[in-house]
């Protein structure tokens, strides 16, 4: 049995299935050691262990669930910091460096794509697994890595495109333009949709189904600008019928059938790592990861969403707004798993597309389905191109804040960055910042790794 290894900057991990949790998802009891690859995959119950591991594990101290909304949060203009921490005031400020403890973290989403990896290449041995369960799994390793990606290649641009476990051609990878990396997003979910059943594996929807692939495929298409496939895919998710727009306070409950895709929380002591980040200790404890004053100011005067999902307390003189769509900071009761992908954004998605290809009238509609639900105005669908434009970009903002990081990465691709963060942060702000740094200690590592520009 092989180690963990640590190859040239990529965290190259073993399979193992010693999982968190993972009796919560299928009824067997987890293996308490690492086991050989081919054992593991010889066996339906131990490899769906060792898939549903990955989830696990991204729910379990990992930059999925710990970093990727706060970080984001803070490069963009949603939130701000408090705290005297320097690798987090660095990302408030966008002037974050090559040593900064935070974005080493968050490249290390590399070990959820090994051991996809892994179990990709584990499942397609010949005649180890019933077709079902091969197929439903092979689904959902393909899916995970494409999501991973999508993270990796926004956050920094070129990288590495790992997509096997072969140390031998991992140890000296270059970075991959993002067209491949996108391309290779695609495929996989593209695969995905075709062996994932629209059918969820477990009671709750805390592995993918067909749908989940569906929704990142959307998403993936309006960020390449493929406005005709970005509206095909979302509308086929809003069309599927199994899934329905929430009451606010419903949303981000884990019953909430707005949503597509959920992580379970495995820590006993969390319902998810938002609320314990967000919610003050106390009444008279300052937020350490206040939401921005120009945040607070572009909520409409009248929207539901302000009371429901913000929280407020005053400290001294000041009024001080917080993220509150997670309102649970300990481990009991289990109400709130960590929502990924949810029906809203597929409306805005599809919206936006509709925009994009002149359809005014029915994005507009899309998105007056979210305004009513937040107790606002529809809008007509009179409106214009650019009044429209306007319109999506402003119910993505407030809808989605502090979610997985979609107003940071909606200022870059449609190339708001500059003008929105140089305002709102004149002293410190720069057009390379659009891009986080490669962490030092991978390209020291590997150094077929080159530098994102102005680092």
């Amino acid at each position: 049995m092989k180690p963990c290894v640590y190859l040239n900057g990529l965290y190259l991990v073993l399979l193992t299935t010693a999982l968190y949790g993972c009796k919560k998802f299928v009824e067997i009891p987890p293996p308490v050691n690492q086991l050989n690859i081919n054992s593991v995959f010889n066996d339906d119950k131990t490899a769906t262990a060792a898939v549903v591991g990955i989830y696990s594990d991204m729910e379990f101290s990992s930059p999925i669930s710990t970093y990727l909304t706060l970080l984001q949060g803070l490069s963009a203009d949603e939130l701000t910091s408090t705290s005297e921490d320097k690798g987090y005031l660095d990302f408030a400020g966008n002037t974050y460096m090559p040593n900064n403890p935070y974005a080493a973290a968050v490249w290390a989403i590399y070990v959820h794509i090994y051991k996809a990896n892994s179990c990709i290449e584990g499942i397609q041995h010949p005649g180890a697994l019933s077709e079902a369960t091969e197929d439903q799994l092979l689904g959902e390793a393909l899916f995970s890595r494409a999501f991973c990606y999508f993270y990796l290649v926004n956050l920094f641009g070129d990288v590495p495109l790992v997509t096997s476990t072969d140390y031998r051609i991992n140890d000296t990878l270059s970075r991959t333009p993002t067209s491949r990396v996108y391309q290779q997003i695609i495929t996989d979910l593209g695969n995905a949709q075709n062996l994932l059943k629209p059918a969820y594996p477990t009671e709750q929807r805390v592995r993918p189904n067909k749908w989940t692939a569906t929704a990142l495929l959307a998403r993936t298409y309006l960020y390449m600008s493929r406005w005709a496939d970005a509206e095909t895919q979302a509308s086929a998710v809003i069309n599927a019928g199994a899934y329905t727009l929430m009451g606010l306070d419903s949303v981000f409950l884990n019953f909430s059938n707005e949503t597509i895709w959920q992580l379970m929380p495995v820590n006993p002591y969390l319902n998810t790592q938002e609320a314990a980040f967000f919610i003050p200790g106390s009444p008279t404890q300052i937020p350490v990861y206040p939401l921005t004053g120009s945040l607070v100011k572009a909520f409409e005067s009248k929207d539901k969403r302000m009371q429901a999902w913000t929280g407020n307390t005053v400290i001294g003189s000041q009024l001080y707004y917080y993220p509150y769509k997670y309102k649970i900071t300990g481990g009991s009761p289990l109400n709130e798993y960590h929502i990924v992908f949810r029906l809203a954004e597929q409306y805005l998605i599809r919206a936006e597309a509709r925009i994009r290809r002149g359809n005014i009238a029915a994005a507009v509609q899309d998105i007056n389905k979210l305004r009513s639900r937040a107790g606002l105005k529809v809008l007509p669908t009179s409106l214009t191109k650019d009044q429209a434009i306007t319109a999506v970009q402003q119910e993505r903002r407030i809808e989605l804040f502090a979610e997985f990081g979609h107003r940071w990465l909606d200022l870059k691709r449609t190339g708001k960055a500059d003008a929105i963060l140089g305002a709102l942060k004149p002293s410190t702000w720069r057009a390379a910042a659009a891009l986080w740094p490669i962490p030092q200690a991978q390209r020291s590592a590997n150094p077929h790794l080159t530098q994102n520009n102005g680092y």
